[in-house]
């Protein structure tokens, strides 16, 4: 009997897997309100790698260099001060695993640019810390100073491929918003340049994420989340130049952030709080 039910498992897993963003497409939504004032204007999102479950924000320009760590209803369990860097305008975050050592990272984009007037942007990198206290100070950052090859420019979104280890930003203002490639390994010495390596068929994205095995992308705009489909031996950039799949989306008042569960199956997306309106963390799942 047991042989007749292992290829069913295994056609069952392949079409599971061709499915890609379909299994995303009519989640539940759970809703829940960050009661944590300073936590006023989110600006990204990202899963913990070292912490299931847990997840982190920042606020954007002028906010404290610090991030914050949620869990899924909302809670803040811990934030962590990153000392010796400011924050000019940090837009989004992301985990990834470093392909040389092992070991999980955190990466803060300071890559805001409303008028598009700074030479350089810049990403920091640390280890990501064990959740042990409320409070965790991280002296050890690592500077990716970068610029783009074609100049400067106004972005929001940022990942780390899981299978190259390359860092990916998207800019916002264009009518065809660029993809830009920071190449693996990153120089912490010297300025890295950003390659453009595709663009976007729209424009005011804010926010973008890749699941943990690599195959499938979120793009956030203020106003829908689209989701890619990414082969085994397809580069992001093919995968962004495919059809998207739209996703469901609350409409939020001023929503910049998203970011996948940790198993990829589900995604999370975060609002500002304007004027009496809370923030909210939305979850797909």
């Amino acid at each position: 009997m047991r042989r007749k039910f292992i290829p069913l498992l295994i056609i069952l897993a392949l079409l599971l897997g061709a499915l890609g963003c379909a299994l995303l497409s009519r989640p539940s939504l759970q809703s829940d309100t960050v009661e944590e004032s300073v936590i006023n204007e989110a600006s990204g999102l990202a899963s913990s790698i070292r912490t299931p479950g847990l997840l982190y924000t920042h606020n954007d320009s002028g906010g404290e260099a610090s991030v914050y760590v949620l869990n899924k209803r909302a809670l803040m369990p811990a934030r962590i001060d990153l000392k010796g860097i400011s924050n000019r305008d940090w837009e989004d975050i992301a985990t990834g695993v470093d392909p040389r050592d092992g070991q999980p990272y955190v990466f803060v984009g300071d890559i805001g640019d409303n008028n598009a007037k700074y030479p350089s942007a810049f990403i920091y990198r640390f280890a990501e810390p064990e959740i042990l206290d409320t409070l965790i100070t991280v002296a050890k950052i690592d500077r990716i100073e970068f610029t783009y090859e074609d100049g400067p420019r106004d972005a929001e979104a940022l990942f780390a491929d899981p299978r190259s280890g390359d860092l990916y930003v998207i800019s916002k203002r264009e009518e065809n918003c660029g993809i830009y490639r920071l190449a693996y390994p990153q120089s912490y010495d010297k300025a890295n340049v950003a390659r453009r390596v595709g663009t976007l068929p729209y424009s005011w994205v804010t926010a973008a994420d890749i699941s943990p095995s690599g195959n499938r992308i979120l793009v956030k705009t203020y106003s829908k989340i689209f989701c890619y489909k990414r082969g085994k031996k397809q580069s992001v950039a093919e995968s962004l130049a495919g059809k998207p799949k739209e996703m469901p989306y609350k409409l939020e008042e001023q929503g910049e952030a998203i970011a996948f569960d940790e198993h990829g199956k589900g995604y999370f997306t975060i609002s500002e709080r304007l004027g009496d309106t809370p923030v909210e963390l939305y979850y797909y799942k």
